[in-house]
């Protein structure tokens, strides 16, 4: 199975075969066609997003029939805006609205519903940072792994982070209290290795340092950590 990094254009390269990533190596690897297509999505990596979404279900056997009540939201939300402008946009700000992320199954139904591709709904999606293609959590850890971070131990503090939460990047613990994500690089290569937890900025982490800010954060009179920036 795969665990390294994916390219940097995994989109521009020939048609990976998923069945070779595990899920921490899919997780990345979703991260890195979202990061390097958002601004200009291609159906190509609009399919190749949804592929990975399908296989990362697949792995964590979550995939299944769309939850009775979630389908009827979404009709009503299609009855609301179908014969609407711009309805697509408007569908999908309800779904992530009322659920926090918009689910492969919306997603499929609303493919259904409204006629139109899935690699087109996942454009939209992938297009606007507001949509989230998975369950986020009460409070986010996002890993460096730029350049100045990975050299610095970025892949130590990431393995102390699953180690801690339970859960692979990407993901969100059982009980949603904490989703843990990758990025390339956070802009702050001055103070690396670094992370993010709630819109904070912790630079010069350890991976011992990790218990203490993820034990903070849900301390109940949690208070800004030293060394953190906004």
């Amino acid at each position: 199975m795969k665990t390294n990094l994916p390219p940097d254009d995994p989109a521009g390269l020939p048609e990976p075969d998923l069945s070779q990533y595990d899920q921490a190596a899919l997780a990345q690897l979703l991260d890195g066609v979202q990061q390097t297509h958002r601004l200009i999505p291609s159906e190509r990596s609009a399919e190749l997003i949804a592929r990975i979404q399908e296989r990362l279900e697949d792995l964590r056997g979550t995939r299944g029939q769309l939850d009775p009540a979630m389908r009827r939201d979404v009709l009503n939300h299609v009855k609301r805006w179908r014969n609407e402008e711009g309805n697509l946009i408007m569908i999908l700000h309800a779904i992530q609205d009322q659920h926090g992320y918009v689910p492969r199954a919306v997603a499929m139904e609303l493919a259904r519903e409204l006629g139109v591709k899935l690699a087109r709904i996942y454009e939209v999606i992938t297009f606007y940072h507001y949509f989230k293609l998975s369950p986020q959590g009460e409070h986010n850890l996002t890993v460096c792994n730029g350049t100045a971070c990975y050299l610095k131990g970025a892949a130590n503090i990431l393995a102390a982070a699953r180690q801690k939460l339970g859960i692979n990047e990407g993901e969100t613990s059982p009980d949603r209290k904490f989703h843990l994500d990758v990025v390339r690089c956070i802009g702050c290569c001055g103070m690396s290795p670094a992370v993010v937890l709630d819109d904070l900025t912790h630079g010069r982490v350890k991976p011992d340092d990790i218990d203490q800010l993820v034990d903070a954060a849900v301390a109940p009179t949690a208070t800004k950590p030293e060394g953190a920036t906004a």
